[in-house]
């Protein structure tokens, strides 16, 4: 952004966003956890800054419902409910369905030869046992994918959900199966993507997610994932 006098101004982003973007991440991705407290004083000594922007991350991350308030003062890291992972993928599921039907529209050849990419490497890292890699490989399929939309203000909404989603990903592609089956899905839309099938893209983007959602669930209710 230049001023008017040609100067350069660097925006910075303010203390407490840097603090409540930190603290949602690892959250999100349970590096704290569920029913942990949080200490005001603690983590701003921790980090070497006032109590005032962590004290505003706090009241921001409670009203994402991501802390709750303690009776005698102080938040704890919330868990998820089943409620929770009911809405989240719900969202999900219209958003990104939608996302894949626009995507099968206005993508690109070069577009697609990177989601044949990302797919052959996903089954060559799979057959290698890196689960790790297989899940970057994943996840780049689908940012790809959505991002074909050429919908920005879509792409900002799913964006906004993509922490939600990423501390149930890793649980769901090591489910029996789970990758192999997320691959084979990849394949399915991949080809449908080729013939330029919207409606098909649609629908298979809605059941890879219908059935994350129910295997998550399936998870949450066997006592193998605690929400």
């Amino acid at each position: 952004m230049e001023n008017i006098f040609g100067a350069k101004i660097v925006k910075k982003k303010p203390l407490r966003e840097v603090v409540y973007d930190s603290l949602k991440k690892s959250i999100l991705h349970g590096k704290l956890k569920a029913g942990q407290r949080l200490i005001e004083e603690t983590l701003a000594n921790q980090i070497g800054i006032s109590r005032t922007p962590v004290r505003e991350a706090f009241h921001k991350l409670e009203r994402d419902d991501l802390v709750s308030r303690l009776p005698k003062g102080g938040f704890a890291v919330r868990g998820f409910t089943v409620e929770d992972v009911e809405e989240i993928f719900g969202i999900r599921i219209a958003l990104e369905s939608y996302a894949a039907y626009l995507a099968a529209v206005h993508i690109t050849p070069d577009k697609i030869s990177l989601l044949e990419k990302r797919t052959d490497e996903s089954e060559d890292i799979f057959k290698k046992g890196d689960a790790e890699k297989v899940i970057q490989f994943y996840t780049e399929f689908h940012d790809v994918l959505y991002k074909s939309c050429k919908s920005k203000k879509l792409i900002e909404m799913i964006n906004n959900f993509r922490d939600y989603f990423y501390r149930y990903r890793s649980a769901l592609l090591h489910t029996p199966n789970g990758i192999k089956t997320s691959i084979s899905d990849h394949r399915e839309m991949l080809e449908a993507m080729k013939k330029r099938n919207p409606k098909l893209v649609e629908r298979l983007v809605r059941s890879h997610l219908d059935r994350g959602k129910e295997i998550v669930l399936k998870e949450i209710h066997e006592g193998r994932m605690v929400p």
